[in-house]
């Protein structure tokens, strides 16, 4: 990625509370380069989650500004719904078909896509996420990397202009997450935006572009790997103890 890229998503000035007293989120502003890897990280209970609810408009924020290429969608929830993919944390909530096939189908069946349409971006993701080989399988017996897979593929077929993912890594086994994992970079070079939400940082921080820290409803840090990682520890991130950010990812054990 090109550090000249332009913005994909910019977010201004984000605030989002549930009551008077209850604030989750607070004075949240950032930016996402066209085609970039973001790694937004923090400790549980920070308000990740919650801020990617607001961002693809499951959740109404009470300030804030949000722009996609460019364009103000703060209040056109319809277009943040349509535009930015989000693969939750549970990838079982997100299945619905009998088969891997019908699953995929599902959404392009509800855009009222033609069939000779949906056959082909079937088979293109099919492909992509290496699921050619479950495409009869009944979602429920995957393992749970290909199940994550699977989720990636539902919403991949919708042609998003972002990609959110929260949690991707949780309860996988190392051969999950690296298959999550190599998937994720794989669509990165082929020009997909990605926002991947961790506290796992040793998993990705390798491959991030950028990194967001969350504690506490604010963004507390920002900027490339090399610039964060002395201070992630402050923030109630792990890390192995003297690893290098080169040494961060899973796919180099």
């Amino acid at each position: 990625m090109s550090p000249n890229q332009p913005a994909l998503l910019s977010i201004t000035a984000l605030n989002f509370s549930i009551s008077k007293e209850k604030h989750i989120l607070k004075d949240i502003s950032f930016s996402v380069p066209q085609g970039s890897f973001t790694l937004l990280c923090g400790p549980n209970g920070s308000g990740k989650s919650v801020l990617l609810r607001c961002i693809k408009g499951l959740e109404q924020m009470q300030e804030g500004t949000i722009l996609l290429e460019g364009k103000d969608v703060t209040k056109d929830r319809k277009k943040r719904m349509q535009t930015i993919g989000l693969v939750f944390q549970d990838a079982d909530t997100q299945m619905v078909g009998q088969t891997v096939e019908k699953d995929i189908r599902f959404g392009m069946e509800n855009l009222g896509l033609d069939l000779e349409t949906q056959t082909q971006k079937l088979e293109q993701v099919l492909g992509l996420l290496d699921l050619s080989g479950q495409r009869s399988q009944r979602p429920r017996t995957l393992s749970g990397g290909e199940k994550r897979r699977l989720a990636i593929a539902g919403v991949l077929v919708m042609d998003p202009k972002l990609l959110i993912l929260d949690e991707p890594f949780a309860n996988l086994d190392y051969r999950s997450v690296v298959s999550v994992l190599s998937t994720l970079l794989r669509l990165q070079q082929e020009g997909h935006t990605i926002i991947l939400v961790s506290h796992e940082v040793d998993k990705t921080l390798s491959h991030a572009d950028q990194v967001l820290v969350l504690e506490s409803g604010h963004i507390v840090a920002s900027g490339t790997p090399h610039e964060v990682l002395p201070i992630l520890g402050q923030h109630g991130i792990y890390l192995p103890e003297g690893a290098a950010v080169e040494d961060l990812s899973w796919l180099k054990r």
